[in-house]
């Protein structure tokens, strides 16, 4: 009876690793190439947005940027979706929304001077900017190459 409960319990171990090991395995697997072309976008998206919000073009710099980031933001909810990681998905919504705010404030600042939807474009534009910056902090982290990894 003692060496059944021996082999049974390194059965129990050797189970245990073998799913901690899949488990990591498949948290540093690589994103595919879609999700890393939907960040490099996002990341042009955050930089310009802010930028656009003084450009003299009537907002079109902005509405291109708000344009550019829809597909990108639904690869990183399918993206996130499939990983069942609840807090980087509500990142991307999060993120999603406030792109959504950011294109009505686009729509009503090129109907004529509004300074509330100026003010509205900020605050959106802060909170997508924050919300990468969160998920960026809980999800990603800087390898020695200086290239980035999912954690």
């Amino acid at each position: 009876m003692q060496r059944r409960h021996g082999v049974a319990a390194r059965l129990v171990c050797v189970g245990t690793i073998a799913a901690v090991l899949g488990l990591a395995a498949r948290a540093s697997d690589k994103p595919s190439a879609d999700y890393v072309k939907a960040m490099q976008t996002l990341n042009t998206v955050a930089e310009g947005l802010p930028k656009s919000l003084t450009a003299e073009d009537g907002g079109k710099a902005m509405d291109e940027l708000v344009i550019a980031a829809r597909p990108a933001l639904s690869v990183l909810e399918k993206y996130w979706t499939e990983r069942q990681a609840e807090d980087a998905l509500q990142s991307a919504q999060r993120a999603s929304k406030a792109i959504a705010e950011i294109s009505v404030a686009v729509h009503l600042m090129t109907s004529g001077p509004n300074p509330m939807a100026l003010e509205g474009a900020q605050e959106s534009i802060k909170t997508f900017v924050a919300t990468c910056t969160a998920c960026h902090a809980a999800h990603r982290e800087q390898l020695a190459d200086g290239s980035y990894a999912i954690k």
